[in-house]
């Protein structure tokens, strides 16, 4: 502070100003704590959610050329491909995904590559809700330009308040977990 009283003004705050700072920090904590004690449920009661996640990379739309021993030749030495095919555009066919629950369909979508010229990985996520209980759960992963196909069914238990995972896995396949 300063020597000479009333030339530099107290910053000090007043005691009203710090009643109602106490005030907001208490009300504040007790919403807090009001709602983090509410539990919070994505499902219905007494439903259940099947969860379907994949990432699949999907062949080209169009057909492939094949390059001259000169092309590959012009290339360098850790450039040179493995095989002499080039795909004649750079776009993915699109995936179709197909969900059946006790043979009944469930979903049907068709979901674009990634990328701005459509040349990346497919991505989907999708949750089902169920009801609980036994059933024949049929996933099907198609390529739309190859018609190449990645099917799974089985049998499922499905318990109310669960949400098992259903995931396509690269080189692996479906996996349900």
């Amino acid at each position: 502070m300063s020597a000479v009283p009333g030339i530099v003004p107290s910053r000090r705050p007043g005691l009203l100003r710090v009643a109602g700072f106490v005030a907001l920090l208490v009300a504040v904590s007790w919403g807090l704590g009001a709602f983090s004690a509410w539990p919070w449920t994505v499902n219905a009661p007494g439903s259940a959610r099947l969860r379907i996640s994949l990432r699949h990379v999907t062949g080209f739309t169009a057909g492939v050329r094949a390059r001259s021993a000169e092309e590959i030749a012009r290339l360098p030495a850790h450039m040179r491909p493995k095989d002499a095919s080039v795909p004649t555009t750079g776009r993915r066919a699109d995936a179709v995904l197909t969900v059946t629950l006790d043979g009944r369909p469930a979903l049907t979508r068709t979901y674009r590559p990634t990328g701005v010229r459509r040349d990346g990985p497919v991505y989907a996520y999708e949750e089902l809700e169920v009801a609980p209980g036994r059933h024949v759960v049929g996933v099907t992963l198609a390529d739309a330009g190859t018609g190449q196909a990645w099917p799974l069914t089985r049998d499922m238990e499905l318990a109310p308040g669960r949400a098992p995972l259903v995931e396509f896995v690269a080189g692996g396949g479906w996996q349900a977990h």
